[in-house]
């Protein structure tokens, strides 16, 4: 079986979309608030979305992809007797932590019809080349939790986080959001590259960075509500509404010094607040979690993660 590995082309959209809906068991759309069998045909280029992404539709796919590429970034494809049947995207960008300069792969799938065959395998073994030819320290991964022997056989052995899954509940205290001079969040990724990345920590931060500045006109897709940089704390964030619940969202953030990581985290639920949200989500390396942010803000664990690595 010749298994041939390449960079993706805009023309591979509609063979990347059918192995992403490959992986789709039941198709899905809401009718007056309940949930509903239906054809994918029937759905929506937003209720397909909801599924898994902008790759469950040829029109948000294209918009996906042209980012990735226009933004430098790594997009693989296998072929398999000319027919696309698995797909990686790569993110290559430095930060500061154990993973130094990565190589993110934040996507790898493979599609049903063709699982088993060596495919994950030759994709991440393309991967590892492009890492190696831009000098990366490492290659890493936030893998499924079933994915994670895979993983481990592939070479990606080393653990680089355990990643804790918390929801805060901002309604449980009252908050400071402090009186600090709020500067827009930095446009450029060499602001942050310095500073420590909080959450979510299952990600690179290069990786985080680079994909909130895209956007798809669908209405439930996340929305920044809040973001900005505090040059005296050293400190940057973004508050995004969560798809369906617009009373929850996700806090990414960046710190000067990870002891200051509790004060931050505290005074971006201050802002989220003031916002109208109830809950924040976050996913922050356990240790960080443990000494600190813990005790600082009324939260639930709602799972644990990994990050795990290969030292190149």
């Amino acid at each position: 079986m010749n298994v041939h590995v390449r960079l993706v082309s805009l023309d591979d959209t509609r063979g990347i979309t059918e192995v992403h809906c490959s992986d789709v068991d039941e198709w899905f759309k809401w009718v007056n608030g309940k949930r509903v069998e239906a054809e994918y045909e029937e759905l929506s280029i937003e209720e397909r979305f909801e599924h898994g992404g902008p790759w469950m539709s040829v029109e948000t796919c294209a918009i996906h992809l042209n980012y990735v590429l226009t933004s430098g970034q790594y997009p693989l494809v296998a072929e398999l007797e000319g027919k696309v049947v698995g797909e990686l995207e790569l993110y290559i960008g430095e930060e500061r932590s154990v993973l130094g300069k990565t190589a993110f792969i934040d996507i790898l799938v493979v599609h049903r019809d063709f699982r088993r065959r060596g495919i994950g395998r030759a994709l991440i073994k393309e991967a590892r080349k492009l890492a190696l030819e831009k000098k990366c320290n490492t290659l890493s991964v936030w893998p499924d939790k079933r994915a994670v022997p895979f993983y481990k056989k592939c070479g990606l052995k080393e653990l680089a986080y355990e990643i804790t899954y918390i929801v805060i509940d901002l309604s449980a205290r009252s908050w400071n959001e402090g009186g600090e001079i709020v500067e827009r969040f930095p446009e450029s990724y060499e602001a942050l590259k310095e500073l420590y990345f909080v959450s979510p920590r299952i990600e690179s931060a290069y990786t985080v960075w680079l994909k909130s500045r895209w956007s798809f006109a669908v209405k439930e897709a996340r929305i920044t509500c809040d973001s900005g940089y505090l040059p005296e704390r050293s400190m940057a964030f973004i508050i995004e509404s969560l798809w369906r619940r617009r009373k929850e969202a996700r806090v990414i953030l960046w710190v000067g010094d990870e002891n200051e990581a509790p004060a931050a985290m505290s005074y971006v639920c201050g802002r989220a607040r003031a916002r109208g949200f109830e809950k924040l989500h976050a996913l922050i390396e356990t240790r960080l979690f443990e000494s600190g942010i813990k005790g600082r803000v009324p939260c639930e664990v709602k799972g644990r993660e990994v990050v795990l690595m290969e030292r190149l």
